[in-house]
């Protein structure tokens, strides 16, 4: 075990941070090797004077920086070159060392059968197919008229015109931003929000505020009195099965939010990726008022995270904002990846991978159920997650990290709060990212032990 003694009497931001710092510095001063093994949770804690649980937010916050590699067992190792994600902190569920309920990914499918009968059809008729060439940006006409008709079946009537195809929900979401705020504005969004907004908006530029939420999603007196005392261009969110809460809206929310859109002369941008599996849905905002919604969908999260292909449905006087926010991110997104994901869902074979995807999904939303019985929780049929509310005394931080060395990990209400933004006592459990149902009772029952537990035994003073 390594000698490192990290110094954190300079450092101004919150304890876990500034031990991720310090194991960064110590591997860039050579103080830290490959392979080397860290302090175990407790011995750092002691040496430092903090709880067992900042130094495990600590090692936590190091891992997703791709640092160190905690294994569950043996213990919190630096990185070698061979342990390293490239560049991004998702790693295949084979790589994973814990049960992992912190991503919000599709539900575990064998798609290889699904992915070669649809390579094949492409392969069979290239000659036939513009696949190759530079196209509009917002993509063919042909696949543009496909999504018409997919995008019908969620609800959603619009034309070719009026549709962009992006490299998923995530390019839709930056693609809808820099279409209607310019940088130096503001944005409004739910106050708990999906942490992919908040890094666009940096990235942007742009200055972004939390709205109070409530089980049906934004408060219509918080949205008021926003737009009241401040200026601002577009409104982000998600009504149906939203990320983090699970809040949806009802009908007559939806109506209430969109009628102080309209008065505000505000921009709505809806993500209804979360809400796909979820039949108990109202209309949605962009069949309120089409002309003032920016519409987001993606086949990434509902099928295949490798299908990197997602549709944008603008109003028209959008068009030519859109349009160039594409040229200048893309050009195009990729129409070979496109006519895969077509075809894919066009399929014979779809419609009962779709039927597995969703019994899978309800049974263990049903677990989830069954074993937070008793406990606070928000979950809706047809979502990839659950919003656990903590009971005293525990505190969201606190029970991340006391989890994650039990090997699993789930997410802390704090990554999705918004600025200032509160952060209830609460966790985001990922339903869908296990690899099998085994893992996700497994893991929810350590969650309900560690919920049934409380603090004992866990309490330090300095």
């Amino acid at each position: 075990m390594t000698m490192w003694r990290p110094d954190l009497s300079g450092y101004q931001q919150a304890m876990y941070q500034a031990i991720a710092d310090e194991i960064e510095k110590g591997i860039s001063d050579a103080v830290l090797k490959d392979g080397d093994k860290l302090p175990t949770h407790r011995a750092l804690a002691d040496q430092l004077g903090v709880t067992v649980g900042t130094v495990t937010r600590g090692y936590a916050e190091a891992e997703k920086r791709g640092v160190v590699n905690a294994r569950v067992g043996s213990g919190t190792f630096i990185s070698s070159a061979d342990d390293k994600p490239a560049g991004f902190a998702i790693l295949a569920r084979e790589q994973r060392q814990r049960i992992d309920f912190s991503l919000n990914l599709p539900v575990p499918l064998d798609t290889d059968r699904l992915l070669q009968a649809s390579l094949r059809e492409v392969v069979d008729e290239v000659p036939n197919l513009d696949l190759v060439g530079y196209q509009p940006e917002k993509g063919s006409l042909r696949q543009r008229e496909w999504a018409v008709q997919w995008l019908k079946e969620q609800g959603v009537d619009t034309a070719p015109d009026n549709i962009v195809i992006t490299c998923g929900g995530q390019h839709g979401i930056t693609l809808a931003i820099a279409a209607t705020v310019r940088p130096g504005e503001q944005l409004l969004c739910e106050g708990l929000t999906y942490p992919g907004l908040t890094a666009v908006t940096a990235q942007l530029g742009i200055k972004v505020t939390g709205l109070e939420q409530d089980e049906h999603g934004i408060i219509p007196a918080s949205l008021e009195e926003h737009c009241k005392s401040g200026t601002y261009r577009a409104l982000y969110c998600t009504p149906v099965a939203q990320n983090p809460t699970n809040a949806t809206m009802t009908e007559e929310r939806q109506r209430e939010i969109m009628a102080i859109v309209e008065r505000y002369h505000l921009w709505i941008i809806e993500d209804a990726l979360s809400g796909y599996y979820c039949d108990d849905k109202p209309p949605g905002f962009h069949q309120l008022n089409p002309e003032r919604c920016l519409y987001i969908h993606s086949h990434s999260k509902m099928l295949a995270g490798g299908l990197r292909v997602g549709y944008l449905v603008t109003p028209s006087r959008l068009s030519l904002q859109v349009s160039s926010a594409i040229r200048s991110h893309c050009w195009f997104t990729s129409p070979i990846t496109v006519e895969v994901a077509q075809r894919w869902i066009s399929g014979s074979e779809f419609a009962r991978t779709e039927t597995i995807i969703r019994a899978e999904l309800q049974r263990r939303i049903d677990a989830a159920r069954r074993i937070f019985d008793g406990y606070q929780f928000r979950t809706h049929d047809g979502s990839f997650h659950c919003w656990l509310s903590l009971p005293d005394p525990w505190r969201a931080p606190d029970f991340e990290a006391r989890l994650l060395e039990k090997g699993v990990a789930v997410l802390s209400s704090e990554p999705f709060a918004v600025g200032r933004f509160p952060a209830p006592q609460a966790i985001r459990i990922c339903l869908s990212s296990p690899a099998s149902f085994d893992d996700v009772e497994q893991g929810l029952s350590i969650i309900r032990e560690e919920l049934d537990s409380g603090l004992s035994g866990h309490l330090y003073v300095f």
